[in-house]
């Protein structure tokens, strides 16, 4: 009898610690999963944000004679041609904000140098 009573004990334990351990469990999981999912897209996004400086410098460099909208174009054109050639899927709105911020980024880095080689 006595030993029934300890096994009956033991098995309520177990039916209240097994569901906490599994919920655990998945939420340890869920998190891994979440954590991972985040580091790869923000090697991704590094990944545009660096493709988007390189397309900026580049257009700045080769396409002297271009000014506005079609410098932003070429810029825009390299940079999805680049993305494309590396498994990297861009929309439209990726590339004009990932450009608009690599312009802005390099206009802070050098500021009024920046502005003085634009205008010449």
């Amino acid at each position: 009898m006595e030993n029934q009573i300890i096994i009956q004990i033991g098995y309520s334990i177990l039916a209240v610690v097994a569901p906490v351990l599994a919920a655990l469990a998945v939420e340890l999981i869920r998190r891994k999963l979440g954590t991972e999912k985040l580091k790869r897209v923000q090697e991704e996004l590094a990944a545009k944000q660096d493709l988007a400086l390189l397309a900026v410098r580049f257009v700045e460099q080769v396409y002297v004679d271009l000014h506005g909208q079609e410098k932003y174009q070429a810029a825009a054109e390299w940079l999805t041609a680049r993305a494309k050639e590396n498994g990297i899927q861009l929309s439209p709105d990726e590339v004009k904000g990932l450009v608009e911020a690599a312009l802005r980024e390099l206009k802070d880095s050098f500021g009024e140098e920046w502005g003085r080689q634009v205008q010449t």
